[in-house]
């Protein structure tokens, strides 16, 4: 009988051994399960089952961001802290902010040639002269770019709606960058003569019915869907009327549809007797698949039109980029809203000088990290 307790004692101490055996052999084989947490806020998502509680956002992770020398400044995601009246008005992209450009140069035609105007039925059009010179290149404006450089236009529409807009963006962007007037522009002739004197190639937009002709209308200087053929030609010689040297219209997007084809057709053949250039700002192909012979035009490959978010501008611009780099060119259509306006000058600001070879290798220079060029509308038609 006395032996028993020590048997009992023993017998106690094994049973511990396995326990704490088996809870060891336990807590690590939990422990090798658990995944490997990248952050703070994986790890709480574990341990609360998929729930997310509400200090999840308090608890930033701290992320190291790679560094971006190269990054152009008109990419920059840093959040803006708008804690005051004065950090709204400094992150607003006010075009008073704009400086003006220090690339700037007259056009060296500013008003109408004579030889390029007729008059017909009370209204000044272009014409091409009896010497075959056509508006689109005797009002255009070609320059020469550096080899190994891709060719980036951009043209505004609906230019001049806004008076101060106008001012703004004729001095604060550089001369390569072309205008489209909307026929709706009040002294219209003064403004393009203005524009030109800084540079900019000028045109005038063509004005499709609306989309959606029951809830929006472009006004009585677009096509419209429900008169007749004349009426509609009016329309488009009225847009065209403005007395002042214009190269070509910029078609807006609108419908395009087999109720306007046979009246687009009208169009494209009146621009291409007058010796313009066609610009295609629509959405759609339908215009591409419209035959006009010798009919100077250009697809644009970019419209900044509805979605004017800073996310969707630079997208497009970054979509620009790498047109440019596969196609050659790029031509990009812009609505003159502020925040577009703004974007554009600091995009194309940070294209890389244009500079010779001699020039490249007295700055050491071994390779052109942007190789942009910015040129006007023109420069990207072939007849």
């Amino acid at each position: 009988m006395s032996g028993h307790p020590k048997k009992s004692k023993l017998a106690f101490f094994i049973f511990m051994a396995v326990v704490m055996v088996t809870m060891s052999g336990y807590f690590f084989a939990k422990k090798k399960s658990e995944p490997e947490f990248r952050t703070k806020i994986e790890r709480i998502m574990f341990e609360k089952k998929n729930k997310s509680p509400k200090y999840i956002l308090t608890l930033p992770e701290k992320k190291q961001k790679l560094p971006s020398k190269n990054k152009p400044s008109f990419l920059s995601e840093e959040p803006v802290k708008l804690e005051t009246i004065e950090d709204f008005v400094k992150a607003a992209p006010l075009l008073a902010k704009l400086k003006d450009s220090s690339n700037h140069y007259s056009l060296n035609v500013v008003e109408n040639i004579p030889d390029l105007i007729e008059k017909k039925d009370n209204f000044t059009l272009p014409k091409i002269s009896n010497q075959n010179k056509k508006p689109w290149v005797e009002y255009g404006h070609q320059i020469q770019i550096a080899p190994n450089f891709y060719k980036v236009s951009v043209i505004f529409k609906n230019t001049g709606i806004d008076t101060k807009t106008f001012e703004s963006m004729n001095k604060a962007l550089p001369s390569e960058v072309s205008f489209s007037f909307s026929p709706y522009t009040i002294k219209a002739s003064e403004m393009i003569s203005n524009a030109r004197k800084f540079g900019h190639e000028t045109y005038m937009d063509l004005l499709l019915a609306s989309k959606n002709v029951l809830k929006a209308d472009n006004g009585p200087l677009a096509m419209g869907i429900t008169v007749t053929p004349q009426e509609n030609m009016y329309r488009f010689y009225k847009a065209l009327s403005v007395n002042a040297p214009i190269g070509g219209m910029i078609i807006v997007d609108g419908l395009v549809d087999e109720t306007t084809k046979n009246q687009l057709s009208n169009y494209l053949q009146e621009l291409q007797q007058r010796g313009l250039l066609a610009i295609d700002a629509t959405s759609g192909q339908e215009i591409d698949n419209i035959q006009v012979p010798n009919l100077p035009r250009k697809k644009a490959d970019i419209v900044i039109s509805d979605d004017f978010t800073q996310e969707n501008i630079r997208n497009l611009l970054l979509k620009a980029e790498q047109t440019a780099r596969e196609k050659g060119q790029v031509l990009i259509v812009a609505t003159p809203k502020p925040i577009v306006i703004t974007a554009i000058k600091n995009w194309v600001e940070t294209f890389s000088p244009q500079l010779s070879y001699e020039e490249m290798k007295e700055q050491n220079i071994t390779s052109i990290e942007r190789p942009f060029a910015l040129v006007p509308v023109s420069n990207l038609v072939v007849e």
